[in-house]
């Protein structure tokens, strides 16, 4: 029990003191299954622009060392990270130009190397706020494509080259956050999004046609969205059939 108490609180302490050093977003942090090593990345302030940070450190709260995954004039933000049940990571993050850019970077565990930056999605589109995760061995992007009439909800699946094309599940006019998130559980996987003021859309992947479901939209008007997105789980795994 203190061990558990411990960790919850290493891994506290990390998120305030990443979030200390002149951060424009929140760390995202995981604990590497395979290493036992939280790995945390934040985007840090250079003195001049942002860059993504990428931190190891032990779960008793001892850093095994910082490596900058950017360097540029531009400002890196919005970073996240998944770890693959080999070890393997990827950290994602955009990239504030004109014409927005979404960047991954694969960390092999086994050597400890980087590669080179991928980009997602069209070059020709504007991409930003993605978020990861692991879907089974298959590591996926889910992030917002925006022009000046309106938004879509892109996902894109991270294999070898060449990169495969995006798919676009919605597009909305809601002009407020989307607040893209996307899960993977019990071999689902699935996209939630804010499509309106009392709207939460969503799609399913089905693995068997290699397609989204049409978007369906839960209403949050009488809770909340977080409320909302607990039903579309339960109903995306069918979790009432299983009581």
């Amino acid at each position: 029990m203190r061990k558990a108490i411990r960790r919850q609180f290493v891994i506290a302490s990390i998120f305030l003191s990443a979030a200390a050093a002149f951060c424009v977003d929140a760390p995202d942090l995981r604990i590497n299954a395979v290493s036992g090593l939280v790995e945390v990345v934040d985007a840090a302030w250079s003195g001049s622009n942002y860059n993504v940070r990428y931190t190891q450190v032990t779960t008793d709260g001892d850093s095994k060392g910082s490596t900058l995954l950017s360097s540029n004039g531009a400002n890196d933000i919005d970073p996240r990270i998944a770890s693959a049940r080999s070890g393997d990571a990827i950290v994602v993050w955009w990239r504030d130009l004109k014409t927005d850019v979404v960047i991954y970077r694969k960390r092999a565990l086994a050597t400890g190397a980087w590669s080179p930056e991928h980009t997602v999605g069209r070059t020709t589109e504007s991409g930003s706020h993605p978020r990861i995760v692991y879907s089974g061995d298959d590591a996926w992007i889910a992030y917002q494509i925006q022009n000046s009439r309106s938004r879509s909800v892109g996902a894109q699946i991270i294999d070898d080259d060449p990169e495969p094309f995006r798919s676009i599940i919605a597009t909305t006019s809601y002009s407020g956050d989307l607040d893209i998130q996307i899960d993977a559980e019990m071999n689902h996987l699935w996209v939630t999004w804010i499509d309106s003021a009392s709207n939460v859309g969503f799609s399913e992947y089905d693995s068997a046609t290699r397609l989204w479901s049409v978007p369906t939209f839960e209403p949050f008007a009488t809770d909340s969205v977080s409320a909302a997105r607990s039903r579309i789980r339960e109903r995306v795994l069918n979790i009432a059939d299983m009581h």
